[in-house]
């Protein structure tokens, strides 16, 4: 029920009440407050969800880098305990698994002991260089982790009587050429008495 102390005005073939704080004709001042207020609101929102979104996909970029190269460290980690087992190994009347030498009894050792560590396939076996590739799981799976590893050893160094073993083990999350390949090395240098 209208007011009775208003007067009636007729807008678009119905009868309204005149409001007597505005003008005939012209549009309140806070009007559009409202809408623009919301627009607002709503844009920073949006911008406050995108934003958490980037930022979660991207801690999901880096805990899967960094579960990727923990595989691939405790490749080349199991790598190196390979050649460090061999090489204090006394096989075949040998000092080590691995040949100091060009001695040909010394390189067929490091070509066949070697392999009882896991499936491993060596590479080289020269004078006084052994390179082998070590599977960590025996599953059969070729994209499986995997770790090539170097050993050289230097029979008179750094003095005669003593001999360096160098052992470089680089490991790998995924064997294949893929792009995801993520690989980690470790490095041991052992002197001992020749």
């Amino acid at each position: 029920m209208a007011n009775k102390n208003l007067p009636l005005r007729l807008i678009g073939g119905r009868a309204t009440t005149k409001n007597p704080t505005s003008s005939a004709g012209r549009l309140q001042p806070n009007r559009g407050f409202a809408m623009l207020f919301s627009v607002l609101v709503s844009s920073l929102l949006v911008v406050i969800g995108l934003s958490i979104f980037n930022i979660t996909l991207k801690e999901l970029t880096i805990s899967t880098s960094a579960r990727e190269s923990q595989t691939a460290f405790y490749a080349a980690n199991s790598g190196l305990e390979c050649a460090l087992r061999w090489d204090n190994l006394n096989g075949n009347g040998l000092r080590s698994a691995f040949a100091s030498t060009s001695a040909s009894d010394e390189i067929d050792s490091a070509k066949s002991v070697i392999a009882l560590c896991n499936t491993v396939r060596v590479n080289s076996a020269t004078s006084a260089t052994t390179e082998f590739e070590f599977k960590v799981n025996n599953s059969g799976d070729s994209n499986g982790p995997c770790a090539k590893v170097k050993v050289v050893k230097t029979p008179g160094s750094p003095t005669v009587e003593k001999m360096t073993t160098v052992i470089e083990s680089r490991g790998k999350n995924i064997c294949d050429t893929s792009g995801r390949r993520v690989e980690r090395g470790l490095k041991a240098t052992i002197i001992t008495q020749m």
